[in-house]
């Protein structure tokens, strides 16, 4: 009986080694697919399957397998596959007519020659000109984050963020690093510039047509002109915007909740007045789609001073177009909420506190101007 049960033992043990080596194979085979695609998809045509190849290879030398065979071959220009085979003997398996075990695995690699830019923070010389808070959330798989600072630091990430983008390209090489996720993170990297400076005409800001408004609730209509003073939203209005662009100069806008909304418009700061949103806005505005703004849903007179410009406590803030504020050092916080498509981003400092975006590339996303290829698995 013991001599049984010793048999049992030992081969229930000898069925682990067994699996345990083919384990390990299927995650080397894997890795060394992965490189060897990512590799193949960034060379060029003529040279992808034999620089696969070399890479898979070198990757695979050391492990212990047999039989091995790889194949690679391109989808089209931007999509490279691979697929290989090995199996490891397994002499314990014996017992049940097994004599060897075969991993298959296959790997899909996909290029884009440029990414684009979402966010780019202008700054080259603020510290800490991108800091991302505790519960800021950003999904931007296709979207890049470009940050020109190379201060120290140029940038801080603190815990229970999460940074999803494309490429997180930083001009820096110095950060704090608090936690977080931030997988796409690249140090000392090639930014781009500013695309839009001077790209945008300036209206006209001569005469006032509306001053120190007051609205206190209700349903409210308003019409594109030069506001000029302070216009201030209180007791929660519904405010309907005509289409055209809203100038606001020697003040601003001080929004105390509300629903706002409108299409084809823009809002144009003639000086460092804003719009102050302090509480609890729900917001969906779009941009022109044509004329000298179009795809402009935000900017500001060429040349200022670096202020502030906040948006605190919003609800459904969801804006289309480009938001362009060159000297603002801008701070979304208490909880902001945005989540667009076709939104762009382009400020002098950034502080993310408590956001929850969902970003896509628009028609005023930058090209990342690097000119490296991005490649990225989906298989």
């Amino acid at each position: 009986m013991f001599g049984l049960i010793a048999l049992i033992v030992v081969s229930i043990g000898g069925l682990a080694i067994d699996y345990s080596r083919a384990t390990s194979l299927q995650s080397r085979l894997q890795a060394a697919l992965d490189a060897a695609v990512i590799a193949g998809a960034k060379a060029n045509p003529s040279d992808r399957n034999t620089i696969a190849e070399s890479v898979f290879e070198e990757n695979m030398r050391a492990v212990d397998m047999k039989g091995l065979t790889s194949k690679f071959h391109s989808q089209n220009a931007t999509v490279f596959l691979g697929s290989a085979e090995a199996y490891v003997d397994a002499p314990f398996l014996g017992i049940l007519g097994v004599s060897k075990l075969t991993v298959n695995k296959t790997a899909t690699a996909v290029l884009s020659t440029g990414g684009k830019v979402c966010i780019l923070v202008l700054d080259a010389s603020a510290a800490q000109a991108f800091l991302v808070n505790s519960g800021a959330n950003v999904e931007s798989p296709d979207c890049e984050v470009h940050v020109r600072s190379t201060a120290s630091p140029a940038a801080i990430f603190n815990a229970s963020s999460d940074i999803e983008t494309q490429r997180l390209c930083i001009a820096g090489t110095s950060i704090i690093d608090n936690g977080g996720y931030h997988p796409n993170l690249a140090l000392g990297c090639t930014t781009i510039g500013d695309p839009y400076a001077g790209q945008f005409p300036e209206p006209s800001t001569s005469s006032c047509d509306y001053s120190n408004l007051n609205i206190n609730g209700g349903a409210v209509n308003l019409k594109p002109g030069v506001y000029c003073g302070w216009t201030n939203f209180n007791a929660a209005p519904d405010v309907t915007f005509d289409q055209g662009v809203y100038i606001i100069k020697d003040g601003g806008w001080n929004v105390n909740g509300g629903n706002w909304s409108g299409s084809g418009v823009t809002f144009y700061y003639a000086d460092q007045s804003k719009i102050q949103f302090n509480s609890a806005v729900a917001a969906t505005l779009t941009a022109p789609t044509s004329g000298s703004y179009a795809n402009v849903i935000m900017f500001e007179k060429a040349g200022l001073a670096r202020s502030p410009f906040v948006v605190d406590d919003s609800r459904g803030f969801n804006l289309t177009g480009l938001i362009y504020l060159p000297s603002r050092d801008t701070i979304f916080n208490s909880a902001s909420n945005m989540e667009v498509k076709n939104f762009a981003l382009v400020v002098n400092t950034l502080i993310l506190d408590d956001t929850n975006w969902k970003l896509d590339p628009g028609d005023l996303a930058m090209p990342a101007s690097s000119g490296g290829k991005v490649v990225r698995l989906i298989q």
